[in-house]
């Protein structure tokens, strides 16, 4: 198998897990030092933080979907835009435009880097938000 498919179907896999709530297969696509950083907060998460929010969103929101995905992959990881949808409990359905960078070892993802628009929040928490 080439790298670069290798590495695109990593990307598929965290992705298509989140969408599916199999928190299993999510947590085995980060390596053991994996660190994530968001835009919004311009702060680093550890794997075990980033873990448990990624776990209460799929426990709290009726289902999430990454629409229009484009990946790109390069030495040593992968980037993907994608429009997340994100249907919740009063089934109000937001959606914001996301930039992912994921750096990878050993076929997991070590490190992530995510990019969204602060100015869509309403778009994607709501007007009550």
């Amino acid at each position: 198998m080439r790298k670069d498919w290798a590495t695109i179907e990593l990307c598929d896999r965290f992705f298509d897990a989140i969408e599916r709530k199999d928190y299993d297969t999510l947590e085995k696509c980060y390596a053991p030092e994996a660190i994530v950083w968001h835009s919004h907060d311009c702060l680093y998460q550890s794997r075990e933080s980033n873990l448990a929010m990624l776990k209460q969103g799929m426990t709290l929101h009726k289902k999430m979907h990454f629409a229009d995905r484009r990946v790109h992959a390069f030495e040593g990881g992968f980037v993907q835009q994608h429009t997340l949808y994100v249907t919740r409990a009063n089934d109000f359905v937001g959606q914001m435009d996301v930039c992912f960078i994921g750096y990878t070892r050993d076929g997991m993802i070590s490190r992530a880097y995510e990019y969204f628009d602060i100015g869509q929040r309403e778009k994607f928490l709501g007007p009550s938000a």
